[in-house]
């Protein structure tokens, strides 16, 4: 056998169609080619670039031209940089050499968009970056010649080289189109360059850029509709004009909506500090200052500063229309305003001024608004009710990395961190501030009454107060009647409670159904695992094989191991047996100790240390151990919750008793971020939360269920160590 040597290599031989495939696998669609070759445009620190489309614009015909300013190609430019696919040039220099912008390419791919949009194109570039301009012109380059068997090094392309007087620049024309361009792709392409450049990066006066869309040309005759109606542009005169094309045909960003109902402007540094500002315009409110820390979570990455802009619209039929009134659409229709809101809606990510698609479509719900909302509409923000900015940091300093298709960024830790900033800052500041502005304003519905509540109606007080004006001979039977409808209310409202009692007790199962499968499925795997082992091995105890001595052997060990397993499944079982929901007698004499203890056991997991403290000598409670319970799950849920949230130092919940007459003051202490005041009234009503995945339930269950064994439960405004809630227990004496 031979031996290895220099000319014995295997190297790789690339056919000509990889170009094909870079254009027409990597590039997603047209107005994404057109959008790559804009760029380009921007990162040869051009002024301007005009895009015209020359009809007929079907398959096989017609011509799209590329104009810009920017400071053009040299022949050693087009031969070393522009013919190398995936060229690491704007890798190794991230900025451009007169305007010194942050390069927005980087994979080296985007000239071949043109392969995308035609079967042939011609390419003019004029440089003076070594003095004397000169021009470079490749007359042809017939993309069809990529699609057959030759290999990439044996295609060659035709080039002119020549001194001129003209300025620097590049001119793309593409011809032999390889779609037909309709009036809806148009619409689709104006939408798309209108969202590329962030509007709030368009008050630079020293770097401007702009892109221009020329479908003059367009007209019923040549392409079946007016190319310049179709986009609302007007066909003015030139004349007087600086400008190398009609200036209205410019493209501009959608413009901000400074008249939304809540506003969000600020920014989050590399730790996740946000500092800002919330303006609820709806109610006249001035800015108020908003700050956040959201730590970094598992499987999530350091993504670098961002900057965020949110506008959040009501979609009520009043409030929408007098919104985009206010921003100048004039009277519109309620359907009307809700096709304009959808058109806009979406989060935006911009980076380095361009927008990153496909964030800020109407159809792309990157941060899952609507699958939040679905659970709590009342609380939750839509995707279609929200318009925002959200500004990024470079590749190296944010590690977000975009996709080679140009079609988002890749789903790695930064990326999920940045969702994660997004959307706790939805959480604990703009959704509960917006629910809480709405319930005053009597906007949002009140959550119903209490069943305490409910019960006092049922007595039905104010038609007592009517009976002294009917007559003496119909008093009587008055009297009877209403206190017969009301013994029939209070027994439905009684029916009603005991059943939302049963419902509340199993919801409560779902806030630690993540400790039960945690505490509960190893050791019911172990017993089963072991029980089937020794069941094989248990005929080896009598039949003095090879394997006797080493059974008798492991079967204590695994006996013991089996015996202590199961322990662990039943005291975990007696646990969770208060929260079963089953009918119950009269109240009972019970130890709450013992109640706050169990409660602290499902929680053990979690290594944050916990004390239970008894002021003086304990006293038995008076009521149901099962409220109780329900009751300390949920606090203690929640403290655990948001003291790893927030990764509070040296964290710690505390459990206090002591007796005040004929009744236990009970005290849960956490040392976490603690509940903003301005949230304290609003706690416990259904569906609010300022968790980011929360229900809005356990608060109102634990009161509930403490009201049921006549106990209260209410927050300390004046804790400063973080949350205390406090709970009042009728106890023996």
């Amino acid at each position: 056998m031979a031996t290895a040597g220099e000319d014995q290599k295997l190297r790789f031989r690339p056919r000509a169609r990889i170009i094909r495939t870079i254009g027409d696998q990597l590039i997603s669609g047209p107005e994404a080619a057109v959008i790559e070759l804009v760029k380009n445009s921007y990162d040869a620190d051009a002024s301007y670039v005009t895009i015209k489309f020359h009809p007929p614009l079907v398959v096989g015909e017609g011509r799209i031209t590329f104009v810009d300013d920017g400071a053009g190609m040299t022949l050693s430019d087009i031969e070393n940089k522009w013919m190398e696919p995936a060229t690491p040039s704007k890798t190794e220099v991230r900025r451009s050499t007169v305007r010194q912008r942050a390069m927005m390419g980087s994979k080296g791919i985007g000239r071949f968009a043109a392969a995308k949009l035609g079967s042939k194109m011609a390419l003019n570039s004029i440089s003076a970056r070594e003095g004397q301009p000169i021009e470079v012109l490749i007359p042809e380059l017939d993309w069809d010649l990529f699609t057959g068997e030759k290999y990439l090094a044996d295609i060659s392309i035709d080039y002119l080289i020549q001194d001129t007087t003209s300025p620097p620049g590049t001119t793309i024309e593409i011809t032999r189109l390889n779609e037909t361009w309709t009036d809806e792709k148009f619409k689709r392409l104006h939408r798309e360059l209108r969202r590329l450049v962030s509007p709030l990066d368009q008050a630079n006066p020293v770097d401007q850029f702009h892109i221009y869309l020329d479908l003059s040309e367009c007209t019923r005759e040549t392409a079946g509709f007016d190319g310049v109606e179709l986009l609302g542009f007007q066909r003015v005169s030139e004349a007087g004009s600086t400008r190398p094309i009609n200036p209205a045909f410019e493209i501009h960003p959608f413009p901000l909506l400074e008249t939304s109902d809540y506003e969000v402007t600020g920014s989050f540094d590399s730790f996740g500090r946000f500092q800002g500002t919330i303006e609820i315009k709806r109610g006249g409110q001035a800015p108020r200052e908003v700050k956040l820390s959201v730590p970094l979570g598992d499987e999530e990455n350091d993504c670098g500063r961002v900057s965020v802009r949110l506008s959040i619209f009501d979609r009520e039929s009043g409030a929408i229309r007098e919104t985009l009134r206010k921003a100048g659409y004039g009277a519109v229709s309620v359907r009307e305003a809700r096709q304009i809101l959808d058109e806009i809606a979406g989060v935006a990510i911009y980076r380095k001024g361009f927008r990153i698609r496909p964030y800020g479509d109407s159809d792309n719900d990157w941060l899952t608004l609507d699958k939040r909302r679905v659970q709590n509409p009342s609380l939750r923000i839509g995707h279609n009710q929200i318009a925002g900015y959200v500004s990024v940091e470079d590749e190296e300093q944010s590690g977000l990395i975009e996709k080679s298709s140009r079609e988002g960024f890749e789903e790695n830790g930064s990326f999920r961190r940045l969702r994660e900033l997004l959307t706790e800052l939805l959480a604990q500041v703009i959704e509960p501030q917006r629910l809480k502005f709405r319930e005053d304003a009597d906007i949002s519905r009140k959550n119903p009454t209490s069943f305490d509540e409910m019960k006092k109606l049922s007595e039905l007080e104010s038609l007592e107060r009517l009976i002294p004006a009917i007559s003496p001979e119909k008093r009587q039977d008055a009297q009877t009647l209403i206190a017969r409808q009301s013994a029939l209310l209070v027994g439905k409202i009684e029916a009603l409670e005991e059943r939302q009692r049963i419902l509340e007790a199993q919801s409560s199962l779902g806030q630690i159904i993540g400790e039960i499968l945690h505490e509960g499925a190893p050791s019911a795997t172990f017993v089963a695992a072991t029980g089937q082992r020794l069941r094989t091995r248990y005929q080896h105890l009598f039949n003095n094989s090879a394997l006797t001595e080493a059974t008798k052997a492991e079967f204590p060990d695994k006996l013991a191991l089996i015996q202590e397993n199961g322990e662990k499944l039943q005291n975990l079982f007696k646990i969770l047996r208060p929260l079963s929901g089953a009918r119950r007698g009269p109240s009972i004499e019970f130890h709450g100790v013992d109640v706050a203890y169990s409660a602290l056991e499902i929680f053990a997991s979690h290594q944050i240390p916990t004390t239970v403290k008894v002021d003086g000598q304990e006293i038995r409670l008076v009521g149901y151990p099962d409220d109780l319970s329900t009751a300390l799950v949920n606090l203690v849920g929640n403290s655990v919750y948001w003291l790893e949230q927030s990764q509070a130092p040296d964290a710690r919940i505390d459990i206090s008793f002591r007796w005040h007459q004929r009744e236990a003051i009970i005290l849960v202490d956490d040392n976490g971020p603690g509940i903003p005041e301005e949230f304290a009234e609003n706690i416990f009503d259904v569906g609010f939360t300022l968790r980011n995945n929360g229900t809005g339930l356990g608060l109102n269950i634990a009161r509930e269920a403490l009201a049921r064994s006549n106990a209260t439960l209410s927050l300390h405004l004046d804790f400063s160590g973080g949350t205390r809630f406090e709970i009042r227990f009728p106890s023996v004496r």
